[in-house]
């Protein structure tokens, strides 16, 4: 298997899934909050991640900020935007394995190549975005089925 098309695949879901379940968070209108803060979540790492990855000068996003619709949707927006022009970067099979060299919160510098990075970000969106739907689900809320295998069946709309 190829990393690189794999990648961009899951990468067009990811950004699918989180449009699917904003969805649901707008309209159950911003609640239970516990939701808002927990999709928060996923775009402070997300737009973290690919801001390392793009090679930002300011890629920290401060982790459980106070959460609002409305940062929920610039930080997707930026996220959504940010994984577009990386798809496109990913058409280049060596993109996976390029090292990115980046500080963490407590500033130590680590080296890891594109690809298991993005990984990362993926399997720690999916935890996010399955604890959102709970608190979603727990609270009355219908979260339309957002696993990949359904995306796919779908036909990998964008």
């Amino acid at each position: 298997m190829e990393v690189a098309p794999k990648l961009q695949e899951m990468l067009r879901w990811n950004r699918w899934a989180n449009r699917e379940l904003a969805a649901v968070l707008v309209g159950a209108g911003g609640e239970p909050a516990h939701a808002v803060a927990a999709f928060q979540h996923i775009f402070e790492t997300e737009v973290t991640w690919l801001r390392r990855i793009d090679g930002d000068d300011r890629p920290m996003m401060q982790l459980w900020a106070t959460a609002s619709l409305d940062t929920v949707q610039a930080l997707m927006t930026e996220a959504a935007e940010r994984t577009g022009t990386l798809i496109t970067a990913l058409a280049n099979p060596a993109e996976p394995d390029r090292v990115i060299i980046y500080l963490n919160s407590r500033q130590m510098e680590f080296r890891d190549p594109v690809g298991d990075t993005l990984f990362h970000m993926l399997v720690h969106s999916s935890q996010y975005r399955g604890e959102t739907a709970g608190l979603l689900n727990a609270n009355g809320y219908t979260v339309p089925d957002i696993d990949l295998i359904f995306w796919s069946r779908s036909g990998s709309p964008d």
